[in-house]
């Protein structure tokens, strides 16, 4: 639990924290209450707390500022919102809007999608990662259990510790190995550099979406080597029991092919007659349009070279303000659904 000073600290602010719900390598996340901790109002937030005494100087001076300016810019139906930022001493506090579901991971050890599910989350998944590539910020650690669920079971893209801008005018490269062994493209197991983090994240998202289909990855842990080679000749294949149709299959295939060049691109993926046989009524364009990130004149820009988080924080009603659509930023929104009748997860031995 939080120390009596990291409660005070933040009380004054108006949060007040309620249990730990969440760990990570370098952070720990806890449930708080924005507004009357006394009576039912206020807002529910998830806080991430990060203790820089605690992790490496790289990710102090690297990863940490970075992924806090990319989350203060991002604004996405579905890339979780970070409504404030505070620092006190050599903690930052990180107030983040609250996924009640828990994440994919979770829900997909339990539970078996149908293929309606499974398209309206890919199809949230293509239009947050459509966003985030269009505006130049690659994710570079899309996880099931970083994919949120909200009280609806709608999804939200979280964790953008290892996310980067890139240059959208020329090639988007990248050195840095970020990820996990389980979503790791074919290029990186290999050793690839620079390597295309844009074509890394398709990557990952089949993976994912493997996983939406057969609750299992589609290649297990083993050695590098080893899987690199299961990447390499498509050593993989649905299970029988998921009863999965030709289309969905085809398209699976088209994220987790080991060519970079072949590989599929988001907006291809958006043209797949599998997505199209949902009949899932979007906008034809669901990037973002203009060439800048713009973010709003209320949030602090955090650099790379500082680390001093300026203290700020919105009123209450700016909780409740739909995202933007004016002329700045356009984003398109696939109908936010309720997950109908999910199965429970009976899988075959």
């Amino acid at each position: 639990m939080l120390i009596t000073s990291d409660s005070s600290f933040l009380a004054h602010r108006s949060l007040h924290v309620w249990k730990k719900i969440g760990q990570g390598s370098f952070s720990k996340v806890y449930l708080s209450k924005f507004g009357d901790a006394e009576n039912n109002s206020g807002k529910l937030m998830a806080t991430k707390v990060i203790n820089k005494n605690r992790v490496s100087t790289k990710f102090v001076e690297k990863f940490l500022p970075r992924e806090l300016d990319v989350m203060l810019k991002l604004r996405h139906p579905y890339i979780v919102k970070v409504y404030s930022v505070f620092q006190n001493g050599y903690k930052i506090y990180i107030n983040m809007e609250y996924a009640e579901n828990g994440d994919m991971f979770k829900y997909l050890q339990k539970m078996e999608l149908t293929e309606a599910q499974i398209r309206s989350w890919l199809l949230q998944i293509l239009c947050a990662f459509s966003y985030m590539h269009g505006v130049g910020v690659v994710h570079r650690d899309l996880k099931c259990e970083n994919i949120l669920l909200t009280s609806r079971y709608n999804l939200r893209i979280a964790d953008f510790g290892f996310a980067r801008f890139v240059d959208r005018g020329r090639n988007p490269g990248a050195d840095t190995v970020c990820g996990t062994m389980t979503y790791s493209a074919p290029e990186l197991l290999y050793g690839e550099r620079p390597y295309n983090p844009v074509a890394v994240d398709v990557w990952a998202i089949g993976v994912v979406l493997f996983i939406m289909c057969n609750n299992v990855p589609p290649f297990r842990k083993s050695h590098k080597k080893e899987m690199h080679r299961k990447q390499m000749d498509k050593h993989f294949a649905f299970r029988r029991s998921s009863g999965r149709s030709r289309t969905l299959i085809d398209l699976t295939n088209t994220f987790l092919e080991p060519n970079v060049l072949k590989r599929t691109k988001i907006k291809t993926a958006l043209q797949h007659p599998w997505i199209k046989e949902g009949n899932i009524k979007m906008p034809a364009d669901v990037a973002i349009a203009n060439e800048t990130i713009t973010a709003s004149i209320s949030e602090p820009i955090i650099t790379e070279t500082s680390l001093r988080v300026p203290e700020f924080h919105y009123q209450l009603p700016e909780y409740e303000k739909s995202i933007s659509t004016d002329n700045e930023l356009f984003t398109a929104v696939v109908e936010e659904i309720e997950v109908f009748e999910p199965k429970t997860l009976k899988l075959k031995k």
